[in-house]
Formats: structure tokens, C-alpha cells, sequence
């Protein structure tokens, strides 16, 4: 606002007092960008970002910039608060626009705009930054990148693929450039400067103007006037205000048009120019209040509905009675192998032309079917349709991209939307219907082990061991106090506290009977399957007195498989079972492209429901924790493990003596007693005189 910043949190209804910096700095006072990021405000002053908390009123500076900066670019989804959703509203991009590539003046932030880090570019030629936006819906980060001849672009930044778009001419100085990433995560952007308007429908790959309804070859703006203003909002609605007073109202879909409204604004003074909740468009003038010492705000509505009546050509009634569905807005989850399903609720007038368009951001990963099918008539006797899509994840196999095929993204965010093909700007009151898809685990989806017999129900824990923790001892022979399977590694036998809330009942196992556990997928508490991919498990206090039932050579591998002992060694930070082996680093030994088959005796660590692989337990009667992890990658995008308690019971105690010398002892008693049992047998001779 010129030499004042205010925040207002009533949406321009009250008056507010012009914002003051409170921090330990002492700054000029310059600010040349700021953005709202969660709970803070993120504002550049004198070339510097500072996170001012809407909450606390804190002013806190970035850590991590080692450069002058100028610009802050943040996409915040508020749609969730789950994870994937506040990852994206915590993904901060900081810059120096109009500065050159080869200056590495680029920042990410993963943590909100508390601490970046730079985000490595490489220029080809003297090229320069016009904007650096995050583009979760292609799990990206997209740069527009500006030539020495005056020429933009966009490109997109990511660890599987390197594109950039076509070049487009540059009218005005990049100083100038604004580069606006509507909410809505459809996609769309659009590029303005003074003298251009362009509109990308999928992420800066297409661009193209915007161009007038009504008016022959006629794009924005106009010649001989220039662009002051340009609002959107996250139902794909665009106002565009020009230097002569005049407004352009129109929608962005595949593409872009706008209709020109009657009504002149006036451009003497400064006026933001934004949407309201019910698309309407609001001005909003700033005054200085000197009654209060504070900011004023002079608001004027302009209903669009009225404008639209005004229109040359007029905008035709909106020829549709309904168009929704219960998914708008929502956030769903797809895992490896699932389906998502959406239905859309498509009532025309008998003569209406729109009809029901679907796309989705990312076509790389997610592909969808529709079938649109009579579903009834309307009391008025108009037919109703439905519109039945059915979203699936595209698999390795099935992904255009050769390049992708490595590395496609464990977790990405993306957006199917269905609109109105061929309304331009009418049916202001039906909006774009967007469903909104996280690749990846759903929060609430873990695994479960089956107990169907523990010591619980089998009498082999008392009732006071039920009600409260107990102890148990490891002998020292039986664990490794670095887990990693050593004998003789113990100095003394470990003490174990039982928490028989965490564990609840151990599983009751016959020391003899090769034993595998029986796991299962849940999500919350609606089970899914039994778990048929391939599962290793840990003992957590280091117990290693169990063996596999199957070899390598018996489980048919053909590689060399992988154990705990190597993975645990070759952790640099010491050996920690957690993440030695999990789904990242999982190797098949049915992979024929690993390592040779050296040691085809070697024990088979892994198991599955699926094969003979088995837990062999020892002569040995107690209790093991053991952890187990699934580590098939292709089974689920989430990281899967649960841990339970096991009870072994039945094996005998073991023998003081050697047994050869228990044989021996067992001979002579047994001889002992045949020669006992033959003089006791022998019969009296008496001598009768």
C-alpha cells in the first residue's frame, strides 16, 4: 500500500494498523515481496526474508540465504490438514528476480521458510530468473527462465526428468513480469506483464493468450492500452483491469477467453482488485484513518451476474440445471493397485451444447475412464445423466516416459477436474468439479498381526501378569547387545520389562513346529487383506537363537540374497535395525541381475505367506519381540511393520552332563540292574536229610 503493509483478518471490514517490524535488525524498510506461508507471514525487507508470526507477532529471519534476495513464491493448499497437504504449504521457494542463473541466487525450503537450502540450476548461456513455483501436481519445481533476446520459458526442475517449454517473446522488462499461480491445483498459471497476458492450461507446457469474446482476433490487452490488475481465483476465474478503465471477466479452462464489461473503472486511484467467496469481484481503496491513527478501507462490489447481462454479444442463460457430485474439493488416497471412483450428477436442457469435460494434471501417472449414462428424468421431464469416472494409477510399464520409469515418485499430489467444455464465461454459478489425489500411503493404513492363540486364552500368563508389566531374562548366550547376531557377544543375561499394553498377549508357538506369523493390511479398523508380500523381521532386544528353515538354494534363488548381519555392518551410523532393511533398499534373490549366488547354504532370511520359508525356534522356553517389516517395494507406497511378542514353550531343560557321558552312566545302571534282577531271580536248591 505504498508506504504502508496491512493485514486484515476480517476480509477488509475493519480498520487495521499499519504492520511495524519488531525484530532484532535494523533495516531500511524496503519490502519487495511477501506471501502468506501456514501461520506466518513470509515478507523480503532490505533483501532479506523474515517470518512474521500472525499468532505470536514474533519476527524471526530466514536461515540458510547466503545472497541478496528479492522475491518469495509459496503454493499453500488449504483444502487439508493432512501431511501431504501441509508439505506443499510448507515447500517455500526464495529468489533474486531479474538476476542471472549462473548466480545460484535460488532457495528452497522444506520447513516453512525457516531454514533453505540452494536449489542447484544449471544455465545454458546467459539466462536469467523470471519466477521459481512449486508445481506439486507434476512433482515439480517449474523456473521460468528469460534469454539475452528477450525470450521466456519454463522449466521444469526434477530428480526423473528435465523439460523445457517452447520460448515466447518478452515485451516488457523482467522487473515487470508477474507470474500468477492460481489456487485451485489445477495446474493453470498465467503470465502478465504491462503489454501480455498469457495462460498455460498445464503447467507452462501450452501457452497461449487470452482472447476477447465478441471481438474479431482480438486478444488482451488491447494495443495502445496496458494491463494494471489481473485477479483469479481457485474455481479458474480471471478479472483483468486495463489502463483506459476497463474490465475483462473471463474463465480459464483448455483455454482462456474473456468477455469486456460495460461498466468503467476508475483508474486514478490504487485499488486491489479481488474475488469474493461467491465470485463476485471486490475493489478495495486504501484511505488513511486520522481519527484512529490506523488504514480504512473503501470497498465496491461488482456483481458479475448484472455485468454479464450487459455483455455485447450478450452471455446466452446458462442452459444446465445441475451439475455437482459429493467428491468436489475432497482429498482421496491411491495406493499401489487401487482404484479411485467419482460420479458426477449432469442435468442439460434439451438444446445445451456444454458437455462434461475430464482432465488431470498428471497424465504421467494417473489415467482415468469415463462413461456418461442415462440415469432417470427430472419431474419436468428433462433426462438426468451421470457421469461414472474410474481413476487408476498408470504402472512402470505402462508410462509413456521412458525417463520416468526408475524413479516415479513414491508420493505426489494431483487433481482431476471436470468442467463444462464450450461455455466460455456463462453458467457463473457452476464451477469446475476437482477431486483431489495423493499417490501414496493413507495416514491411517498400518498392519496387524493375527492372534488366534496367546498365552492370554491358553492360561500361560497368570492373572497378575495380565493386569500389570512383568520381567523376563535373556540368557547372555541367546542376544547380541549390538544386534548384530554375534555369539558370546553378552557379558550377562538382559533383564526385559513386559508392557503388556504395547505387546498385549504373546503368541503361544511350539519350540518344534516351523512357525510363521499371519499379517494383515487394515485401514483404520476396516481390514483389507492378508499381507502376501515379502516380510523380514527383527527380534528387538537382539535375540538371535533362531534359525530359517529354508537355505538360499532352497528358496530357487538365484542371486546372492541379502541378510541381516551385511546390511546391519554397513550402516555408517552404527547398526540400527529399523532402517537397515526396508522397502528402499530391498534386492530380490530372484533378481537375476544381482549379486552371484556365492553361498547357496546360507540361511533365507525372508518370508512370505506365499512359500516354505519358516522360523525355526530352538530347545529353548521364553519370550522373543520381534518386528516385522514389509519390504516389497511394488506391495505399498507406506513403510509397513508392526511388533509383536511370541511366547515359545515346550522345549526341554537342557543337559548338565555331556551326553556321552550320560550314555555311559545310563549303560552301567541298566547293566547293574540286569545282574540285580538275576540273582533275585535265581532259584534255592534245599538239601533234604
Amino acid at each position: 500500500m505504498g508506504k504502508w503493509i496491512a493485514i486484515t483478518r476480517t476480509f477488509f471490514e475493519d480498520a487495521t494498523t499499519p504492520l511495524r517490524y519488531e525484530g532484532a535488525d535494523k533495516l531500511h524498510g524496503s519490502v519487495s515481496s511477501a506471501a502468506f506461508v501456514l501461520d506466518n507471514l513470509a515478507i523480503v525487507i532490505d533483501g532479506k526474508l523474515y517470518l512474521h508470526s500472525l499468532t505470536e507477532g514474533t519476527w524471526t529471519p530466514a536461515q540458510g540465504v547466503k545472497s541478496t534476495v528479492s522475491t518469495v513464491s509459496t503454493l499453500q493448499c488449504c483444502f487439508s490438514k493432512e501431511k501431504a497437504c501441509m508439505e506443499v504449504s510448507s515447500c517455500v521457494l526464495l529468489y533474486n528476480l531479474g538476476s542471472a542463473l549462473e548466480e545460484q541466487q535460488v532457495y528452497l525450503s522444506r520447513n516453512g521458510g525457516s531454514f533453505f537450502t540452494n536449489l542447484p540450476m544449471v544455465p545454458k548461456g546467459t539466462e536469467f530468473i523470471g519466477g521459481v513455483l512449486n508445481m506439486p501436481t507434476v512433482s515439480s519445481i517449474v523456473a521460468m527462465i528469460i534469454n539475452n533476446q528477450s525470450k521466456f520459458s519454463f522449466r521444469f526442475i526434477s530428480s526423473s526428468n528435465l523439460l523445457q517449454t517452447d520460448e515466447h517473446h518478452l515485451p516488457d522488462p523482467v522487473s515487470s513480469i508477474s507470474v500468477i499461480q492460481p489456487a485451485g491445483f489445477r495446474g493453470h498459471l498465467i503470465t502478465w506483464s504491462p503489454h501480455m497476458l498469457r495462460y498455460s492450461p498445464n503447467h507452462g507446457v501450452v501457452i497461449a493468450p487470452v482472447y476477447v469474446i465478441g471481438e474479431e482476433n482480438t486478444y488482451l490487452p488491447p494495443s495502445n492500452v496496458t494491463i494494471l490488475q489481473v485477479a483469479t481465483d481457485d474455481n479458474g476465474v480471471v478479472a483483468v483491469l486495463t489502463s483506459d478503465g476497463v474490465l475483462y471477466y473471463g474463465r480459464a479452462g483448455l483455454e482462456a477467453n474473456a468477455v469486456k464489461f460495460v461498466s468503467v473503472i476508475d483508474t486514478s486511484r490504487e485499488n486491489l482488485m479481488l474475488f469474493t467467496d461467491y465470485g463476485d469481484l471486490m475493489q478495495i481503496q486504501v484511505r488513511e484513518d486520522l481519527l484512529f491513527g490506523g488504514i480504512a478501507f473503501d470497498k465496491r462490489a461488482i456483481v458479475v451476474q448484472q455485468e454479464l447481462t450487459r455483455t455485447t454479444p450478450p452471455v446466452q442463460s446458462c442452459p444446465v440445471e445441475q451439475f455437482r457430485s459429493t467428491f468436489d474439493g475432497e482429498l482421496f488416497y491411491m495406493g499401489m493397485g487401487d482404484h479411485v471412483y467419482l460420479s458426477v450428477v449432469y442435468i442439460p436442457s434439451p438444446l445445451c451444447t456444454f458437455f462434461p469435460l475430464v482432465t488431470v494434471t498428471d497424465s504421467k501417472v494417473l489415467s482415468f475412464k469415463e462413461k456418461c449414462v442415462e440415469d432417470g428424468i427430472t419431474t419436468e421431464g428433462i433426462k438426468k445423466y451421470r457421469l461414472d469416472i474410474e481413476v487408476t494409477q498408470l504402472s512402470v510399464e505402462q508410462t509413456e516416459d521412458r525417463s520416468l520409469k526408475p524413479s516415479l515418485p513414491k508420493s505426489s499430489l494431483s487433481t482431476i477436474t471436470v468442467d463444462l467444455m464450450g461455455r466460455d464465461v456463462a453458467c457463473k454459478d457452476l464451477n469446475p468439479l476437482k477431486a483431489h489425489i495423493v499417490i501414496g500411503c493413507p495416514p491411517e493404513k498400518h498392519m496387524r498381526i493375527v492372534r488366534n492363540i496367546t498365552t492370554c486364552n491358553q492360561g500361560v500368563l497368570t492373572q497378575e501378569q495380565l493386569q500389570d508389566n512383568f520381567h523376563y531374562v535373556i540368557p547372555r548366550a541367546a542376544y547380541d547387545p549390538l544386534l548384530l547376531y554375534r555369539p558370546d557377544s553378552a557379558s550377562s543375561d538382559l533383564h526385559v520389562s513386559y508392557n503388556i499394553t504395547e505387546y498385549f498377549c504373546p503368541l503361544l508357538v511350539y519350540h518344534d513346529t516351523p512357525w510363521i506369523p499371519t499379517l494383515e493390511l487394515w485401514n483404520n479398523n476396516d481390514f483389507i487383506e492378508q499381507v502376501s508380500a515379502d516380510f523380514v523381521m527383527f527380534e528387538v532386544n537382539g535375540m538371535f537363537n533362531y534359525k530359517y528353515l529354508q537355505s538360499a538354494k532352497e528358496a530357487q534363488c538365484v542371486s546372492q540374497p541379502q541378510n541381516w548381519t551385511t546390511l546391519l555392518r554397513l550402516q555408517p551410523n552404527g547398526p540400527n535395525p529399523n532402517t537397515a532393511w526396508t522397502s528402499n533398499n530391498y534386492k530380490s534373490c530372484k533378481d537375476k541381475y544381482g549379486p552371484p549366488l556365492t553361498d547357496p547354504g546360507a540361511q533365507y532370511q525372508v518370508l512370505n505367506m506365499g512359500t516354505a520359508n519358516r522360523i525355526l525356534f530352538p530347545n529353548f522356553n521364553g519370550m522373543y519381540i520381534f518386528k516385522a517389516v514389509v519390504v516389497d517395494p511394488s506391495y505399498s507406497y507406506c513403510m509397513l511393520s508392526t511388533t509383536f511378542s511370541v511366547y515359545v514353550y515346550g522345549g526341554f531343560p537342557p543337559n548338565i552332563l555331556p551326553s556321552g557321558v550320560v550314555l555311559i552312566l545310563f549303560l552301567a545302571i541298566f547293566v547293574v540292574l540286569l545282574i540285580i534282577g538275576f540273582f533275585l531271580r535265581r532259584p534255592s536248591h534245599l538239601k533234604i536229610s
